[in-house]
C-alpha cells in the first residue's frame, strides 16, 4: 500500500515537473517588426476616402451588370496609371491585373472581390447602404468592409507606388472577382484555372478573412491580428419529409412538418464532434505567450489539457465554430394554407466542414442521423471541401505578421481557421501559401455588420490599410 502511494506521489511530481518545464519553455518570443511603407508623394487621404466613397455607390449586385461595367469605367478613371503599368484580362467581370517586375522570383497574388450582397432592411441603416456617405469617422456603405475597402486599397497602394517611380519586389497579380458571394465559379474558379494552365507558382497569395480583434476574444491584454492559414468547407443539403395530406381537423400521428422539425431537433442534439484542428491548435501555441501563467500552463501541454479547452471553446457560439463541424438550418417550406396539412416540408441547412471533415463524411453523418422518412439531397450549386492549412512559419506569414505589428495597434500575431469562405479557396493549385486577413482593428461589435446593417470602414484606418498592401508587394527593398 505504502509502495502504490508512493508510486503515486512521484508520477504527481513527475507531470507537474513536465506541466511546469513545457510552461517554461513559453516565453515572449522576439518578433520581427517590418515597418509601413512610407511614399515620397504623401498619400492624399481626401481624395482616397472620396474614391472609397464612390466605388461603394455602385450596387454591384450579381444581377446588376450594368454596375459592374460602370465600376470598372470609374477604376480606369481613379487609376490611370495602374492601368497604365498593369496588363489587364477579364474573365466576365472578373478583373485581372499583372504588374511585371522584371524580376526572377515568385510572384505575389492579391485577391478582394468586387461583388456584394443584397441589402434585406435598408431602412434599418444609418445611411442608405449604397450612398457611400463619408462623416468624420467613417465610409458607410455596403461592401465598405466586404470587400470593397480592401480592392480599393489594394489599387491605391499599386498607384501611389508607381507615382513614386517604386516597382514590387517580384511581380504582383492582382485578381478582384466578380462572384465571391454566390462562390466564385465565374469568377475566382475561371482565374485560377488559367493561372494554372500559364504555370504560374505563387509565393504568397493573400485574401480577405482575419482582421485585428480585441485581445479579450482569445484571453490576453494586446489586440490580436488573426491571420487565416485555412478555411471550413461549404455544404448545403436540403431535407425533404413526405406525408399524406389532408385536413387540419384530423391531423395523423405523424406529419411532415413535425418530422422535418424532428429531423432538425435531432442534427442539433447531435452535433459532429468537436477537436482542435492544426490552425486552431497553432493559434492557441501562439497566444500562449501572452497568457496569465496557470492558462499558459494550459496552453503549453495541450496534451493532456485539450478536452478542457475543447469544451470551452465549444461551449460560446462565437468559438464553437472553431472545433467542430456546424450546422444552420436556414430556409424552410411547407404548406398552403392554415387548415391543410402538407404533404411535403423541406429545410434547407447550411453547414460549414472543420478540417477533417469531407462531404462523404458529412452525408454518411446525416444517413445514421435521420430516419429513412428524411430524403437528404445536396445542392450542388457550391460545394466546398476544407482548404488545405499553409505550412508555417514561413517567409510569407512572417513577412505578413511583420507588416500586421507595425500597425498602430501593435498586435499580437496568431493564425487561425476562418469559418467563413473566400475566393482564395480556388487558387490552391497556384500556392501552397495562402493567407487571408484583411488589416483593419474591429471590436466585436463591428462584426455582425459583415452580411449585416451599416456595414462602414473607419476613415482613419483607410491610409493604413494601402500602405500595408504596399509593403506585402514591396517586399524585402
Amino acid at each position: 500500500m505504502k509502495r502504490a502511494f508512493l508510486l503515486i506521489v512521484v508520477s504527481l511530481l513527475v507531470l507537474l515537473a513536465v506541466l511546469l518545464f513545457n510552461t517554461l519553455k513559453v516565453k515572449e518570443p522576439n518578433e520581427t517588426v517590418i515597418p509601413l511603407p512610407v511614399f515620397e508623394s504623401a498619400l492624399n487621404e481626401s481624395e482616397m476616402t472620396a474614391r472609397l466613397s464612390r466605388a461603394l455607390r455602385f450596387a454591384t449586385l450579381p444581377d446588376q451588370p450594368q454596375a459592374f461595367d460602370g465600376f470598372h469605367d470609374f477604376l480606369r478613371q481613379s487609376f490611370p496609371l495602374s492601368h497604365e503599368a498593369l496588363s489587364l484580362k477579364t474573365f466576365g467581370h472578373s478583373l485581372l491585373y499583372h504588374w511585371d517586375s522584371g524580376e526572377d522570383c515568385a510572384p505575389v497574388l492579391l485577391l478582394a472581390h468586387q461583388d456584394v450582397v443584397p441589402v434585406s432592411s435598408p431602412d434599418a441603416w444609418e445611411h442608405p447602404p449604397f450612398a457611400g456617405v463619408v462623416d468624420s469617422q467613417f465610409v458607410w456603405g455596403r461592401g465598405a468592409m466586404d470587400d470593397k475597402g480592401s480592392l480599393m486599397a489594394i489599387l491605391e497602394a499599386t498607384e501611389a507606388l508607381l507615382a513614386d517611380g517604386r516597382a514590387p519586389a517580384c511581380d504582383v497579380w492582382l485578381a478582384f472577382g466578380h462572384d465571391e458571394e454566390t462562390g466564385g465559379s465565374e469568377g475566382a474558379s475561371r482565374m485560377a484555372d488559367w493561372m494554372a494552365e500559364q504555370d504560374l507558382r505563387f509565393g504568397m497569395v493573400l485574401d480577405e478573412g482575419g482582421m485585428m480583434l480585441p485581445g479579450s476574444t482569445l484571453g490576453i491584454e494586446q489586440p490580436v491580428a488573426l491571420i487565416g492559414i485555412a478555411e471550413k468547407g461549404y455544404m448545403t443539403v436540403t431535407l425533404e419529409a413526405r406525408a399524406e395530406p389532408g385536413h387540419s381537423s384530423r391531423p395523423p400521428a405523424k406529419t411532415a412538418v413535425g418530422d422535418l422539425a424532428n429531423a432538425i431537433a435531432a442534427l442539433q442534439e447531435n452535433p459532429r464532434p468537436a477537436g482542435l484542428s492544426e490552425p486552431t491548435r497553432k493559434m492557441l501555441q501562439q497566444v500562449a505567450p501572452y497568457q496569465p501563467f496557470a492558462k499558459r500552463m494550459v496552453f503549453a501541454n495541450l496534451w493532456l489539457f485539450e478536452p478542457l479547452i475543447v469544451k470551452q471553446l465549444a461551449g460560446k457560439p462565437e468559438t464553437n465554430a472553431l472545433v467542430r463541424t456546424t450546422m444552420s438550418p436556414t430556409l424552410l417550406r411547407a404548406g398552403v394554407k392554415d387548415n391543410v396539412l402538407p404533404a411535403t416540408a423541406e429545410a434547407t441547412i447550411n453547414f460549414r466542414l472543420a478540417p477533417g471533415e469531407s462531404r462523404e463524411s458529412l452525408l454518411a453523418y446525416l444517413e445514421e442521423q435521420l430516419p429513412d422518412s428524411i430524403t437528404v439531397t445536396p445542392l450542388d450549386t457550391f460545394l466546398s471541401d476544407p482548404s488545405p492549412t499553409s505550412e508555417i512559419p514561413s517567409p510569407a506569414f512572417e513577412r505578413l505578421a511583420g507588416l500586421a505589428r507595425s500597425l498602430p495597434e501593435q498586435p499580437v500575431v496568431a493564425p487561425f481557421l476562418l469559418i467563413a469562405g473566400t475566393d482564395a479557396r480556388h487558387y490552391q493549385p497556384v500556392s501552397d501559401q495562402i493567407f487571408r486577413f484583411m488589416p483593419v482593428a474591429l471590436s466585436q461589435d463591428d462584426l455582425p455588420r459583415f452580411h449585416g446593417h451599416n456595414e462602414r470602414l473607419s476613415r482613419e484606418q483607410y491610409p493604413r490599410m494601402v500602405r500595408f498592401y504596399a509593403g506585402v508587394m514591396l517586399g524585402e527593398e
